[in-house]
């Protein structure tokens, strides 16, 4: 909920100061242009708040000749061209200027994010997960306090306000962000449940990520309608507050857990040892009682020298015994830290060199011939991914900038924050209440929900491109192209059909090259979007989404080929 707070506010905190600080530079009066509140727009095009252009009859009814009256009219009408080009203008340079700044946040938030979360997965072996989780909410609440600085009144809006907007973002990738607080919940997940829990679990756990993002863009708009943007901050930093108690008292501690089971391991690998000396000191135990025995009937001096030199050979097979027990457990012990210290630095170059090493055997694994060419189905199942995944990165910048452009559509940030909600809402309740049910009546198979996914994101990016006149059919939009959540879980779905499922190494590689190719796909997503809208918003600003709903054709064309041809498989 947090994070969907600062991704979507801060996404329109930063288009705000921009706006605000370029009409600051250009022209003053144009300040209502930030405000995303048109009133009597028919009536009147707002310059300013002194200088509104009227547009009625009600300027020239005092004008009693015609040609002055004409005269009037001609020069009413040109400044309202004049004032029409110029906030046109104004709004382009907005629009352009913005969306850099929203992908440098992006990137300065998300680069660092990836290489700590790296770092974490190396350090997960010997901290625990509540700990490192920690980092996140206290970088967090770091950067809210730079995003409060930033709201200094003594501060220009361009450049100084945007700098600690900026230096936050990268403060907060830095300490991980979600990804990091993601990364340790699964890691709790695997370690403190059952393998028959754990699929239910992290399902449980993904459908909870959608409530939440759905939950915070709800606040999102509730904060604009009502307070404002630092009250919103406050809000978030109350929030990590309470998650960061939550973590030190609510959570245990896993590692505690792990190291009492690692000792009790040691230990039983130490018995073994011991065990073949307890074997032989019971067999001596047992002959020298055969021996006492069979010697009875002898003289009794013999029987006392008998036992005295059983119970002298008792005691020191004993000494010894405890003896060696003590040297076997403490060499065991000094090897074992041994080793773990000695591979721990060889593990720590390792994985640091770990991703050209996934790049060099994922190259090797994609293009290994499998039987039945499942791998070429495999590849274009990736590719799919890789697309699909640049579209839906790069639509998260733009749609802010795109609708708040619309000036027939009368958009503003409250509005925007709804639509968000009510688009993760609908994706929440397909996830955890529709999708279940469809696969226990088996009523569709993954492809024919992927191409229902595909069809409803063609249909509704259309209808933001082409339909963009009123807020219904905004909305409608997004209930109408929500079933696009089945698209990645059917498409991972059948991937993990195609492979053996006893042949989880290569499962988890494919896994392991989707999570890179998202890595990937966002960067590329953000640059590519960005510059296209940049460069045809003078023109045509819906371009951007027709060219992104055109790009789900080769998709869905891919997808009903699969189908044809994986039909046996599946």
């Amino acid at each position: 909920m947090a994070e969907s707070l600062l991704q979507y506010g801060n996404r329109i905190y930063i288009y705000t100061n921009v706006c605000k600080g370029l009409i600051s530079q250009l022209n003053g009066s144009f300040y209502q242009l930030c405000q995303y509140h048109v009133h009597d727009y028919k009536q009147y095009k707002t310059v300013g708040d002194d200088n509104p252009v009227s547009i009625n009859s009600s300027a020239i009814d005092n004008v009693t000749d015609d040609l002055q009256k004409q005269n009037r009219m001609n020069h009413l009408r040109n400044m309202n061209d004049s004032v029409q080009s110029d906030i046109h203008s104004i709004q382009i340079d907005i629009q352009k200027l913005s969306g850099w700044y929203l992908l440098l946040y992006r990137l300065l938030a998300n680069i660092p994010a990836m290489l700590t979360c790296l770092l974490y997965g190396l350090l997960m072996n010997r901290i625990s997960q509540n700990y490192i989780m920690l980092i996140p909410c206290l970088g967090s609440i770091l950067s809210c306090g730079l995003f409060l600085v930033s709201l200094l009144p003594n501060l220009r809006l361009l450049p100084d306000s945007i700098i600690f907007i900026l230096v936050g973002a990268t403060i907060y990738g830095l300490c991980g962000k979600s990804n990091a607080i993601s990364l340790c919940v699964n890691s709790y997940i695997i370690q403190n449940s059952t393998i028959k829990k754990r699929t239910y679990m992290i399902g449980r756990l993904l459908g909870v990520n959608f409530f939440g993002l759905a939950l915070g863009s709800l606040l999102l708009g509730i904060f604009y309608r009502f307070l404002n943007y630092s009250i919103m901050i406050i809000f978030v930093i109350i929030g990590n507050l309470l998650v960061m108690i939550i973590l030190f008292i609510l959570i245990k501690n896993s590692k505690k857990c792990l190291l009492n089971s690692l000792s009790y391991s040691i230990e039983d690998i130490v018995n073994q040892f011991d065990r073949p000396h307890v074997k032989q000191k019971d067999l001596n135990h047992n002959d020298t009682t055969t021996n006492t025995t069979t010697t009875t009937n002898t003289t009794t001096t013999t029987a006392i020298t008998t036992a005295t030199t059983t119970a002298t050979t008792t005691t020191n097979t004993t000494t010894t015994n405890t003896t060696t027990n003590n040297n076997n457990e403490t060499s065991f012990t000094n090897i074992f830290i041994y080793k773990e210290h000695k591979t721990y630095y060889q593990n720590i170059i390792a994985y640091l060199l770990k991703p050209l090493l996934i790049i060099k055997s994922s190259y090797r694994f994609l293009f290994n011939k499998q039987s039945n060419n499942k791998h070429i189905y495999l590849l274009f199942i990736l590719m799919t991914i890789f697309i699909k995944q640049i579209s839906k990165s790069g639509e998260q910048d733009i749609i802010l900038l795109y609708l708040l452009n619309q000036s027939n559509l009368l958009w503003n940030t409250e509005l925007y924050a709804y639509y968000i909600t009510c688009y993760y809402t609908l994706m929440f309740i397909q996830l955890m209440i529709l999708l279940p049910i469809i696969e226990k009546k088996c009523l569709l198979n993954d492809f024919t929900l992927i191409l229902i996914g595909l069809f409803t994101e063609m249909i509704r990016l259309l209808i933001i491109g082409l339909l963009n006149y009123n807020k219904l059919l905004i909305f409608l939009s997004a209930i109408i192209g929500s079933p696009a959540c089945f698209i990645i879980t059917c498409t991972k779905s059948i991937i993990s059909k195609l492979i053996n499922n006893n042949n989880n190494n290569e499962l988890n590689k494919y896994f392991s090259i989707i999570s890179i190719l998202e890595i990937i796909s966002n960067f590329i997503g953000s640059l590519l979007f960005t510059i296209i809208y940049n460069k045809s918003i003078n023109y045509y600003s819906s371009l951007i989404f027709i060219l992104d709903a055109c790009l789900n054709i080769p998709i869905i064309i891919i997808f009903i080929w699969l189908r044809y041809k994986l039909n046996k498989y599946i």
